[in-house]
């Protein structure tokens, strides 16, 4: 397989990646990858949006793309006004390993760990004496 003219202009940017090159195009454009039903939805679409970007398609035969679910992406948030903050990270961190792997650079890690972290103390108020 060969890159067309409109796939060089297309990829341009990761084309000249050294991690990426025209042979790394090549497998990411010959890669699939299949949604996760138990992934937090927001953080899915990020993904998948990165990865289709990057010239991979979806197939309901390919292997499962490992979002996070909606439980880590809430923990990760600590508070609702920064669930659409820590989805979006949980998807860009799901497509940048489903591309590692893709590009045969190492393994997909899952989604860092949650359940260790702590909510962040308020910050302290100097009493008045």
């Amino acid at each position: 397989m060969s890159l067309s003219p409109e796939d060089r202009l297309r990829y341009a940017r990761q084309l000249s990646l050294a991690e990426v090159d025209e042979d790394g195009q090549e497998r990411l454009l010959r890669s699939r990858f299949r949604c996760d039903p138990r992934a937090d939805p927001t953080a899915q679409a990020i993904a998948a949006d990165y990865l289709k970007r990057a010239g991979l398609q979806e197939s309901d035969s390919a292997e499962l793309l490992a979002v996070a679910t909606p439980d880590a992406v809430d923990r990760i948030a600590y508070d609702p006004a920064l669930r659409e903050a820590a989805a979006t990270v949980a998807g860009a961190f799901a497509a940048v390993e489903h591309l590692k792997q893709a590009l045969g650079l190492g393994p997909a890690r899952p989604y860092p760990r949650t359940a260790g972290f702590r909510q962040p103390r308020s910050p302290r108020v100097p009493s008045e004496r």
